[in-house]
């Protein structure tokens, strides 16, 4: 019978988690709500993670956040992580909503923001955000524009280095190529490259439910 794993560590003041052998002893921020099997190589990925949220970050079942990801909130984002997620050192910027589904892998250095500058930006709104940020006692970035949520459904692959930026939705199934920059939707089961991205290809959809009821099938007659 499959046993949860718990990962070794101690609970400790203010509701914080330091995880056990983290070479950055700050914990984990009690906000993050981590359900059973969940895997964090360090707490350093929350060292701007600033959510005031009750659950500011949700990381599904198996789930893990590897290598340094990064966690950059302001203090009303809400991260939502789906079931055996792999987030191998993305950056999530997050100052509302970032929504990821289940059996996701996001690679190295790619990332998602729900908030960007506008090109029609200023060089004053820019100085404006510098001074606010150098105001701050946590030196945190305000919002660059309005955010606008982003969500990744079911099973898809972002690629290294990728960019999937505010207000995008990417389709279950899809995959996202490396160095790929994401301004608008991508339909489910796509592959996508470039910048501006563009669909190279269509993949089948060998991950819904009849396709897995038939590949159990003929897994249990073998």
């Amino acid at each position: 019978m499959r046993q949860n794993v718990s990962q070794a560590g101690i609970p400790g003041e203010n509701g914080r988690f330091f995880i056990q052998n983290d070479w950055f002893n700050h914990g984990i921020p009690a906000n993050v709500v981590r359900e059973a099997n969940v895997y964090i190589e360090t707490s350093y990925s929350f060292s701007a993670f600033h959510s005031e949220q009750a659950c500011g970050l949700h990381l599904g079942e198996g789930s893990g956040s590897y290598d340094i990801g990064c966690f950059i909130t302001g203090k009303d984002a809400q991260i939502t992580v789906g079931k055996f997620t792999i987030l191998n050192a993305p950056t999530l910027v997050c100052y509302k909503e970032i929504t990821i589904g289940s059996h996701c892998m996001l690679a190295w250095g790619s990332v998602v923001t729900d908030t960007w500058l506008p090109s029609s930006d200023s060089i004053l709104h820019r100085r404006a955000i510098l001074e606010a940020a150098a105001a701050d006692p946590n030196r945190m970035l305000p919002a660059f524009a309005e955010p606008q949520p982003v969500l990744l459904e079911d099973n898809c692959w972002i690629g290294f280095g990728a960019i999937v930026l505010p207000g995008v939705r990417v389709g279950r199934g899809a995959v996202v190529g490396s160095k790929t920059i994401i301004a608008e939707d991508v339909p489910a089961y796509a592959v996508v490259v470039g910048n501006p991205a563009k669909i190279v290809r269509y993949l089948d959809p060998d991950d819904t439910e009849e396709a897995k009821a038939q590949a159990f099938t003929e897994y249990l007659v073998k």
